[in-house]
C-alpha cells in the first residue's frame, strides 16, 4: 500500500499547472492636449485622464511618456548680414527635455497627488543624477535628450587647468555664463546635438558624408535649418524643431510608485518653461554677451548655444535665441504632430484575474514643496518655511538643495522638500 506522500508525488506528476496569467496582452493609447490650438501653447499642457476610464482596463501611469513639440530660433533682429560659421549644431536643448517642464500637477480620483511646485527641472535632475544606473542611461538616454554634461580641454590646449576642479573662478561665473564655456569641449552637447539636430541642408558636412557612405542622402525632412549668407533682419539664421520626450515618472515620485488602476481618472497639468536671450555679435562675428534675458513661461531658459570658433561668422548684430514649446512650422522646419501627447499603456486581464483585482484602492503621495527667498549680499535673513500641508499624518524635512548662486546683486537660496506621508 503507498504512502501518502507517494500520492502527493503520482498527484503532482499527472496534474498539469496552472497557467493563469494575470494579463493577456499590454497595448498602448494616447491622450491629446486640450489646451492648445493648431500647435500654439499658452504655457501649460492639460491633459484629461477620464479617456482611460472609458477603456475599462489596467492603465500604468508608472510607464506613461509625454511628448510635445519644441521650437529653437536664432533671429536676427539688428542689422542686415552676412554668416558664414552657422551650421546645424549652432545651438541643442540643455540636458533633457525635461529641462521644459517648470511644474507638474496631477490629480487622481480627485486628489490631487503632486501640486505644482516650480523649479521641478532641478529636482528632476539631481535624481537622475543620483539615481539612475549606466543601464538607464543607456537604454533612454537618447530617446529623452539625456547626456552627461562635462568641460573638457583639447588635449593640445595651452590652458593649465584641465576640468571644473581647477578651474579659476573668474573663468567659470562672469556675466554671461552659460555662453562663456566652449562646447566643442563639452561631449554632452556634442552628442545631443548629434541625436537632435539632423538636417537635409546639402551645404552640411554631415550630410555630404552620409550621401558618400550610405550612397544616398537624408531621408526625409531634416529637424535643422540654417542659413549661411546674407539674413535679412526678423529672418531666422537658425531653426530647430523636434519632438521633447519626458517619462512621467521622472518628474512625479507619485507616479512612479503608482500600481495598475483601473478605471482610471483625473488630469495632468504641465507648466513649461520658455525664454528668450538678445546676444550680439562684434565685426569678427564672435559672440559678445547676453544683453536680455526674458522668461517667456517658467523660470529657466532650456535651450543651449554652441559658442565655440568664431561665432556665427558674422558681421555686427543683435540676434534673439528663442526655446519655446510651439508646433508651428518654421523656416522649413516641422514636426510629426502639432499637438502634446500623453502615452500610456493599459493591460487586458482575463475575466477571473480581473475580477480578484477589482478593489478599492487609496492613494498615498509624497508632497514637495519649494520656499523661495532673496538675502542681499552682507544681510542677515530670518524667516519660517512652512510644508503647506493640512494637517499632515507625518512630515520630514530634507535639504534638497543647499547651494546658493548669485542672481544680480542678490543671492537666491532654496530650501529642501517636505514629504507627507499620509
Amino acid at each position: 500500500m503507498s504512502s501518502d506522500s507517494d500520492k502527493v508525488v503520482f498527484d503532482e506528476a499527472v496534474t498539469q499547472p496552472d497557467k493563469t496569467v494575470l494579463f493577456q496582452s499590454k497595448k498602448w493609447t494616447y491622450i491629446n492636449d486640450n489646451s492648445s490650438n493648431g500647435g500654439v501653447f499658452t504655457g501649460q499642457l492639460q491633459f484629461n485622464l477620464n479617456t482611460l476610464a472609458n477603456l475599462n482596463q489596467w492603465s500604468d501611469l508608472s510607464q506613461a511618456l509625454i511628448q510635445f513639440p519644441v521650437q529653437l530660433r536664432i533671429t536676427n533682429t539688428g542689422a542686415a548680414a552676412t554668416t558664414t560659421s552657422i551650421n546645424q549644431r549652432m545651438a541643442t536643448i540643455k540636458n533633457g527635455f525635461r529641462q521644459f517642464v517648470d511644474s507638474a500637477q496631477i490629480t487622481i480620483g480627485g486628489t490631487t497627488i503632486q501640486s505644482a511646485q516650480i523649479y521641478l527641472n532641478t529636482d528632476t535632475t539631481f535624481k537622475i543624477l543620483t539615481e539612475w544606473s549606466l543601464s538607464e542611461l543607456h537604454n533612454w538616454g537618447p530617446s529623452l535628450g539625456i547626456t552627461l554634461d562635462d568641460y573638457q580641454l583639447a588635449p593640445d590646449g595651452t590652458s593649465t587647468y584641465t576640468s571644473l576642479d581647477n578651474l579659476p573662478l573668474a573663468t567659470s561665473v562672469s556675466a554671461v555664463t552659460g555662453f562663456t564655456l566652449p562646447t566643442a569641449s563639452n561631449p554632452g552637447f556634442k552628442t545631443r546635438a548629434q541625436f537632435i539636430n539632423n538636417t537635409s541642408n546639402t551645404k552640411d558636412a554631415t550630410t555630404i558624408l552620409n550621401g558618400i557612405i550610405n550612397n544616398a542622402p537624408l531621408l526625409g525632412k531634416g529637424s535643422v535649418n540654417y542659413t549661411q549668407g546674407a539674413v535679412a533682419v526678423g529672418n531666422d539664421v537658425f531653426t530647430l524643431m523636434t519632438l521633447a520626450t519626458v517619462r512621467l515618472k521622472d518628474i512625479s515620485d507619485c507616479c512612479a510608485k503608482l500600481p495598475p488602476l483601473k478605471n482610471l481618472k483625473g488630469f495632468i497639468y504641465l507648466n513649461y518653461n520658455s525664454g528668450r536671450y538678445v546676444l550680439t555679435t562684434g565685426a569678427s562675428g564672435a559672440i559678445n554677451g547676453v544683453t536680455a534675458a526674458t522668461a517667456l513661461y517658467g523660470h529657466t531658459h532650456p535651450g543651449m548655444l554652441g559658442t565655440t570658433g568664431t561665432g556665427f561668422g558674422t558681421t555686427a548684430s543683435t540676434w534673439q535665441f528663442t526655446a519655446d514649446v510651439c508646433g508651428t512650422a518654421t523656416n522649413g522646419c516641422t514636426v510629426p504632430f502639432v499637438s502634446a501627447r500623453c502615452y500610456v499603456p493599459y493591460y487586458v486581464a482575463s475575466a477571473d484575474v480581473d475580477r480578484a483585482l477589482t478593489q478599492t484602492k487609496s492613494i498615498r503621495y509624497l508632497e514637495r514643496f519649494v520656499t523661495s527667498f532673496y538675502i542681499d549680499r552682507l544681510q542677515s535673513f530670518s524667516g519660517t518655511i512652512s510644508p503647506g500641508i493640512v494637517n499632515p499624518k507625518r512630515v520630514t524635512h530634507s535639504d534638497a538643495d543647499r547651494r546658493c548662486r548669485q542672481r544680480s546683486n542678490s543671492w537666491l537660496r532654496y530650501s529642501g522638500q517636505f514629504v507627507k506621508r499620509s
